[in-house]
Formats: structure tokens, C-alpha cells, sequence
């Protein structure tokens, strides 16, 4: 059998589109290749149009063929010959039914029950998504539950092994990293003392005005004393020219190669701002208010998007608002290589999450199946897997009134979850609560956030999964399939390149 993967994004441009619409899709198209590979051949499409001849050399040849669209329904290519099947990722309780929304209406794919009538099926990440797409098209509509498949993984000892009180890690990465410590905070940096009077401003006095104190030049002036404070003296220096963090203001650092000091405990999160859904204000904010006096915490705070200075922006205006405090947030900008992303996980001692809704939520799975647990609701797709004994639960609550993401944002059409604030901030202090005086259950905790995740979304369940809905009737093979562009008679602007 033929399994034709098409995803908007391909490789060679993921890193400058992070952040961007559907982007995430990427990363699940390449999850799922190497399962594909186990049940087939894989080939990879640049264009959805390239699907139709592989197609019919496969029916000439009597071979099955399938094209598994990794995009939003409205996004799914239609009109092929060959079958198509969406697979895609949802975080809310209902679908767009009705095309109400003025930019949707030269495309009927908006009403998604449209959709899933031309393909007949679909592929969805969660149960709470199944539920949904069940109310509008029927329960008997053809759609399960499948989550994206992470590698398999044996937990070890040494994934539930927290730092001793003085030991530190050395974190390397390659990116745009920008350091609460580094950043010379100041609430007066936000205070204006002149009053308007009304008077229309002439741009050509600017230089009779007094030049304002600025939090960049307090950066600037405190970076000996912030060096001393990320950078310990006896901290190896390996003739690489990585550096420690930079002193930073209201513009975001360089991307350079950074050496960062980490001691204590360590909370991270993967997110784009801009998503609203992702809730970073409350994160951030419950962080820095429970471990306002303890300069021994860190967040992490991977950071994705189209408009990473104005992120800067923000996070600088929340945290300059929280300022005077010991704790210690991190924002790392931009892509990262596989090997800084993992060599964030092991640095982690807990992922955050504190989402109102989320379709599966890839990062904070992959951190718990590499064994790092987890603070985060139990709402929408992370009711499939969040649970006390691997993660600390955030209380949440559903019902709130919010607009469709890729709508017209003006009329509220569906809802979404309230996140506990409260709960959030006790969460924080019973993990550290654990860490710190229960190493026994963090461990524990490790262990079973790795074992939940093979037993959710490992390999061969995935595999099983696929094969059941479709094709069930052919043999399960256990040899990998995926085939370079080479070796196959189809359009030059396919790829098969490997993950």
C-alpha cells in the first residue's frame, strides 16, 4: 500500500514559518512518516495535485492508495481521484457548521461537514474531537482517534533523577535567547512622568526634549553585575565562543550560540504567544508570583512565532510588572535543531502547560513520554492522557464564549476552558514541594508519564490504529517503507526527505 503524506510546510522551510498558521502540522506529518513506513510505502508531496498519478499507477497495479492531508478540514485538498483522508488537530467543542463568517464565504470547505462528506472519513488526534465532529455529522460517521506517535521509549533511572541541592546543569542552545536576569527590570522603566496638554507634537523639537531613561540602558549598565549572576566562575570555558545569555532591553537578542547556568529546579513550556488558547499570561504570572522569592526556579519559555520582538515586548511589560522578584524566566526565540530541543528536555524538570483548549498538545507529549512530568489541565484532548499520577492537575473550567480562530474574530461561535489560577499557583508549589522533599514520587511520576505515553501514543499502538481504519484487510508488515524521491516514477517537485 501507498501512503501520500502532504502537509502545507515541508522542511526546508519549517524554520522560518514557526509560529505561522498550521504550522504544527508539519511536525505532525513527521511523526506519523516512520509508522506509515511500517504499513507501506511513504512518499511525501510538495503538492496535494501530485497525489493523482501515483494514484493511478497504483491502480493499474491493483495497490492501494491513500492521501492523508495534514491540515484544518477548510485546508484539505479536494477534487483528487486519489482518496483522501484529513487528519487533523481541533480544540474546540464544536465544528464550523454554518458559513457566517464573511471571509469564509468563497469557500465552502469552511462548513467542514462539507468536507467530510466528500472524503468520507477523517483522522482526528483526540476523543474530545471525535465527540465533536460526531455531533454535526452523525455518530456513525467514519472518524477515530489517533494520536500523533511519539518513538518508543524504555524509562530509566536516570530519566527521574533530579539534580542535587548544588549541583548545576550547562545548557547549550543556538537561538535568540533573552534572560529575566539579563534584562535590568525596573517598574520605573514604565512610568511617565510628563503630562498632555493637548499640544500637537512637531518632530523636529525632539531634540530639544530630554532623553528618557530606557530599559535597555539599564541592561546595559548592570551587565557586569548580571554576569556574575549567570555566568559562575568557574563555569568551563571551551574555546567554542558560545556565551552566556545577553543583557537585553526592549529589543530581542541575536540568535548566537548560549551557554546558560541552570540551577535548582527547572519548569518549561513550548508555545506561541499569539495563539491566545495558550494562556502565557497566566503562566508566566502564577510562575513569578509562587516563586517570587526563590532564585533557585526557572522558567523556560520556548517561544515560537511570526513576530518574536513583539513577544519580547510582552514578556518584558509582564515581567518589569512582577519586578522586584528572585525567580528566574528564560525565553528562548525561534526554531531549534533537534539536539538543542532534547537537550531542553533533559534540562526539564517539569513542562507547563496551562492552555484554555488544546487539539493534542505534540510538546507537552513528547516531554512526558521522555519522562519529564507534568503540570497541566485535564480539559479537551489532554483528558486523554493527563492524569494525578503523572502530572500535578490544574483545575479548569469549560463554557467560556470565544470566536473561531480562523474566523472573522468577532462574533463568539463556540467556547473554550477557564483556567483556576489558584489551582495553577498550588500546583507550582506542590511540585516543588515534591522535588525538593518527595524524590521517591517524583520518580515515580517519571516513570509513569513514560509508560502512559507508549501505552497512549507509542508506536505500535499508533500502528495498530492506522491499519484498523485504513486497511484492515492487508497484512501488517513490520519492514519500513519509506521510498526516496528517486527510486519513484512521479513529478519532480515531490520530496521524501526523512525527518
Amino acid at each position: 500500500m501507498k501512503f501520500l503524506l502532504y502537509a502545507q510546510m515541508a522542511q526546508d522551510t519549517v524554520d522560518k514559518q514557526l509560529g505561522t498558521a498550521d504550522y504544527s502540522y508539519f511536525f505532525l506529518l513527521r511523526a506519523f512518516a516512520n509508522v506509515c513506513a511500517t504499513l507501506g510505502e511513504v512518499i511525501r508531496l510538495r503538492e496535494a495535485a501530485d497525489a493523482d498519478p501515483i494514484h493511478a499507477q497504483c491502480v493499474a497495479r491493483n495497490e492501494p492508495c491513500v492521501l492523508l492531508s495534514f491540515a484544518p478540514p477548510h485546508k484539505t485538498p479536494l477534487g483528487l481521484a486519489c482518496p483522501t483522508v484529513p487528519v487533523f488537530a481541533w480544540e474546540y467543542p464544536d465544528i464550523p457548521e454554518r458559513i457566517e463568517e464573511a471571509s469564509w464565504m468563497d469557500d465552502p470547505r469552511h462548513d467542514w461537514r462539507n468536507v467530510f462528506a466528500l472524503t468520507g472519513r477523517a483522522i482526528t488526534l483526540s476523543s474530545h474531537t471525535v465527540d465533536a465532529v460526531k455531533r454535526s455529522m452523525g455518530e456513525r460517521f467514519p472518524i477515530v482517534a489517533i494520536p500523533a506517535p511519539i518513538r518508543s521509549i524504555a524509562w530509566t533511572a536516570a530519566m527521574g533523577q533530579l539534580p542535587g541541592p548544588s549541583e548545576d546543569q550547562l545548557l547549550r542552545v543556538s537561538a535568540s535567547v533573552a534572560d529575566s536576569r539579563r534584562m535590568g527590570l525596573d517598574v520605573a522603566g514604565l512610568i511617565c512622568l510628563e503630562e498632555e496638554d493637548g499640544t500637537g507634537f512637531d518632530p523636529a523639537d525632539a531634540h530639544i526634549l530630554p532623553m528618557r531613561p530606557s530599559l535597555a540602558q539599564k541592561a546595559d549598565e548592570s551587565t557586569s553585575t548580571s554576569t556574575v549572576m549567570t555566568t559562575a566562575p568557574d563555569e568551563p570555558e571551551n574555546g567554542s565562543g558560545e556565551s552566556a545569555p545577553l543583557g537585553c532591553g526592549w529589543d530581542l537578542p541575536p540568535a548566537i550560540p548560549i551557554r546558560i547556568r541552570l540551577r535548582g529546579l527547572v519548569y518549561t513550556a513550548v508555545l506561541t504567544p499569539t495563539a491566545g488558547r495558550k494562556n502565557w499570561e497566566d503562566l508566566i504570572t502564577a510562575f513569578c508570583w509562587t516563586f517570587r522569592d526563590n532564585e533557585n526556579v526557572t522558567l523556560i519559555l520556548k517561544l515560537a512565532g511570526t513576530d518574536l520582538q513583539r513577544h519580547h515586548h510582552q514578556l518584558m511589560m509582564l515581567l518589569t510588572k512582577l519586578s522586584p522578584l528572585k525567580c528566574r524566566v528564560i525565553a528562548i526565540n525561534g526554531y531549534l535543531s533537534d539536539e538543542d530541543y532534547a537537550a531542553l528536555v533533559g534540562a526539564t524538570t517539569y513542562y507547563v502547560n496551562t492552555s484554555l483548549c488544546e487539539g493534542l498538545c505534540l510538546p507537552l507529549v513528547e516531554f512526558l513520554s521522555e519522562g519529564v512530568p507534568a503540570i497541566a489541565p485535564d480539559n479537551t484532548a489532554m483528558a486523554d492522557y493527563i492524569r494525578d499520577d503523572l502530572a500535578f492537575v490544574v483545575a479548569s473550567y469549560p463554557g467560556i464564549p470565544t470566536v473561531w480562530p480562523h474566523g472573522d474574530n468577532e462574533v463568539n461561535r463556540t467556547s473554550y476552558h477557564q483556567l483556576d489560577w489558584e489551582s495553577l499557583t498550588t500546583a507550582f508549589r506542590r511540585s516543588h514541594e515534591v522535588a525538593h522533599h518527595d524524590p521517591a514520587r517524583y520518580r515515580q511520576m517519571s516513570r509513569h508519564a513514560c509508560e502512559a505515553m507508549q501505552a497512549y501514543c507509542g508506536p505500535e499502538i499508533v500502528k495498530s490504529g492506522l491499519h484498523a481504519f485504513l486497511c484492515p484487510g492487508l497484512p501488517v508488515s513490520g519492514q519500513q517503507h519509506e521510498v526516496p524521491v528517486s527510486e519513484v516514477d512521479r513529478p519532480v517537485h515531490m520530496t521524501s526527505a526523512t525527518p
